[in-house]
């Protein structure tokens, strides 16, 4: 469970900006929108309300970088890369210290027990990064502590020449990261450092708004689970879908009913032992795989409704843009229902029509899920407490002076008969657009 992030000099970031998903006790509504059998409650849902170039989308781009940032284990020849980085993601305003390091803090909750990891980035590398037990408003307690080169751990017991070789690693790599280098490696025993990489690794899954799927056929194929809730919400929406499922064919079939580019494109990169997935205008086609000394192609099929009850399979070029967008979404809500994953997705309202993700957002309130949904949205609709929110997983985005203020509808005083709908567009509660004369 994610329970609090905290952004400073980060993209539209300028001061230390806080984000949490704790719940106000004094709320009544929806009360299984609450988690309590934790550490500490913690909200299921947040919505994320603001403006155009606000800084909606930075948050959730800070959640991916130190998703990959905490489970990826870099290389030195990536610290020029990672220089860039910092640069060309620090706030670039004018600024009293331009060497301020990038920091960012992260309090979430695996197995029972509640962490918060802090890095702090600059031009030479990482600064500082720590784990520590979290009290919760009480008192931390250290797991590991680096300083550039330096790394103390206080809660396992390591030996000299285990922390020798550590210490060479991110010598070598400034810019790499313990947790990710101790998650791949194990070069420490420790259950709170494999906890918190753990955590990262599975429990944490980001969606932008420009994110691809090449893996989204492969990933499918394994988990019939997984496909037959995409089908069922699919059916239940209105698409004018029956199911949906994967259609596997050799190559040599394949090859005979495609034209001459597509089928060399192929034969290449199945020949060098690489899977290829074929995207069309960011639409996933199909992907070409080697298994066993066969060459096989997969690719997704629709069967949509016709006329007097027909059924048709059609393939993905077929369908709308909207409905291809939402294929992306659903297995995100699946893990988020199933697997106690924290999953955040960019403008989740992206193509897809008001009353379908008003359900949507429904369906995941009502359901016994074990994770979290976390979102951007300009879909107001969504704003009815009455229906689908409480005030608490409502949060806002403003950029003042080309600074990021967040802060939550919870703050204010709400009777329990206004329309927040109205309020917000009313400018009420701020993040929104201010237009001139056109």
């Amino acid at each position: 469970m994610l329970y609090r992030v905290i952004i400073d000099n980060y993209k539209s970031f300028a001061e230390e900006t806080a984000f949490d998903l704790f719940p106000n006790p004094k709320r009544e509504t929806f009360p299984n929108h609450v988690y309590g059998e934790g550490a500490t409650p913690v909200l299921k849902s947040t919505a994320i309300y603001g403006a155009n170039g606000a800084g909606k989308s930075n948050l959730i781009k800070g959640m991916q970088f130190i998703k990959e940032f905490t489970t990826t284990m870099s290389t030195g020849k990536d610290a020029q890369k990672m220089r860039n980085w910092y640069l060309n993601n620090r706030f670039k305003l004018p600024v009293e210290d331009e060497s301020k390091p990038i920091t960012m803090v992260v309090e979430f909750e695996n197995n029972s027990q509640a962490y918060i990891y802090c890095i702090e980035i600059d031009i030479d590398g990482v600064k500082s990064e720590s784990l520590l037990l979290s009290g919760l408003g009480k008192s931390n307690h250290v797991v590991f502590q680096r300083d550039r080169e330096s790394v103390a751990f206080k809660k396992a017991k390591v030996v000299e020449s285990i922390k020798k070789i550590l210490e060479r690693q991110i010598a070598d790599n400034p810019f790499g990261s313990v947790l990710a280098i101790n998650g791949v490696l194990h070069l420490v025993e420790d259950e709170h450092m494999r906890n918190a990489f753990l955590w990262f690794l599975e429990k944490l899954e980001v969606v932008e708004i420009s994110r691809d799927i090449p893996w989204l056929i492969e990933h499918f194929k394994d988990n019939a689970d997984m496909m037959n809730f995409v089908g069922e919400i699919f059916t239940k929406v209105g698409l004018g879908i029956q199911s949906l499922y994967i259609k596997d064919e050799s190559f040599d079939q394949w090859l005979k009913n495609v034209s001459q580019e597509e089928g060399k494109v192929a034969d290449i990169m199945t020949n060098k032992g690489l899977s290829l997935s074929k995207m069309i205008d960011d639409v996933p086609m199909l992907t070409v795989t080697e298994e066993d000394g066969k060459r096989l192609v997969r690719e997704f099929v629709f069967q949509q409704i016709g006329r007097n009850g027909s059924v048709c399979d059609m393939d993905v070029m077929s369908q709308s843009t909207g409905t291809l967008r939402l294929l992306t979404l659903i297995p995100a809500i699946y893990f988020a229902i199933n697997n106690e994953k924290t999953v955040l997705i960019d403008e989740i309202d992206n193509g897809i029509h008001p009353m379908l993700i008003k359900n949507l957002v429904k369906f995941f309130g009502e359901s016994k899920s074990n994770g979290q949904l976390i979102y951007t949205t300009h879909e107001t609709a969504l704003l009815n407490q009455q229906e689908l929110l409480r005030p608490d997983e409502v949060w806002f985005v403003e950029k003042v002076e080309g600074c990021t203020k967040m802060y939550s509808l919870n703050d204010f005083k709400i009777h329990k008969t206004i329309s927040i709908e109205n309020g917000y567009l009313d400018g009420r509660f701020g993040a929104i657009p201010f237009i001139g004369t056109l």
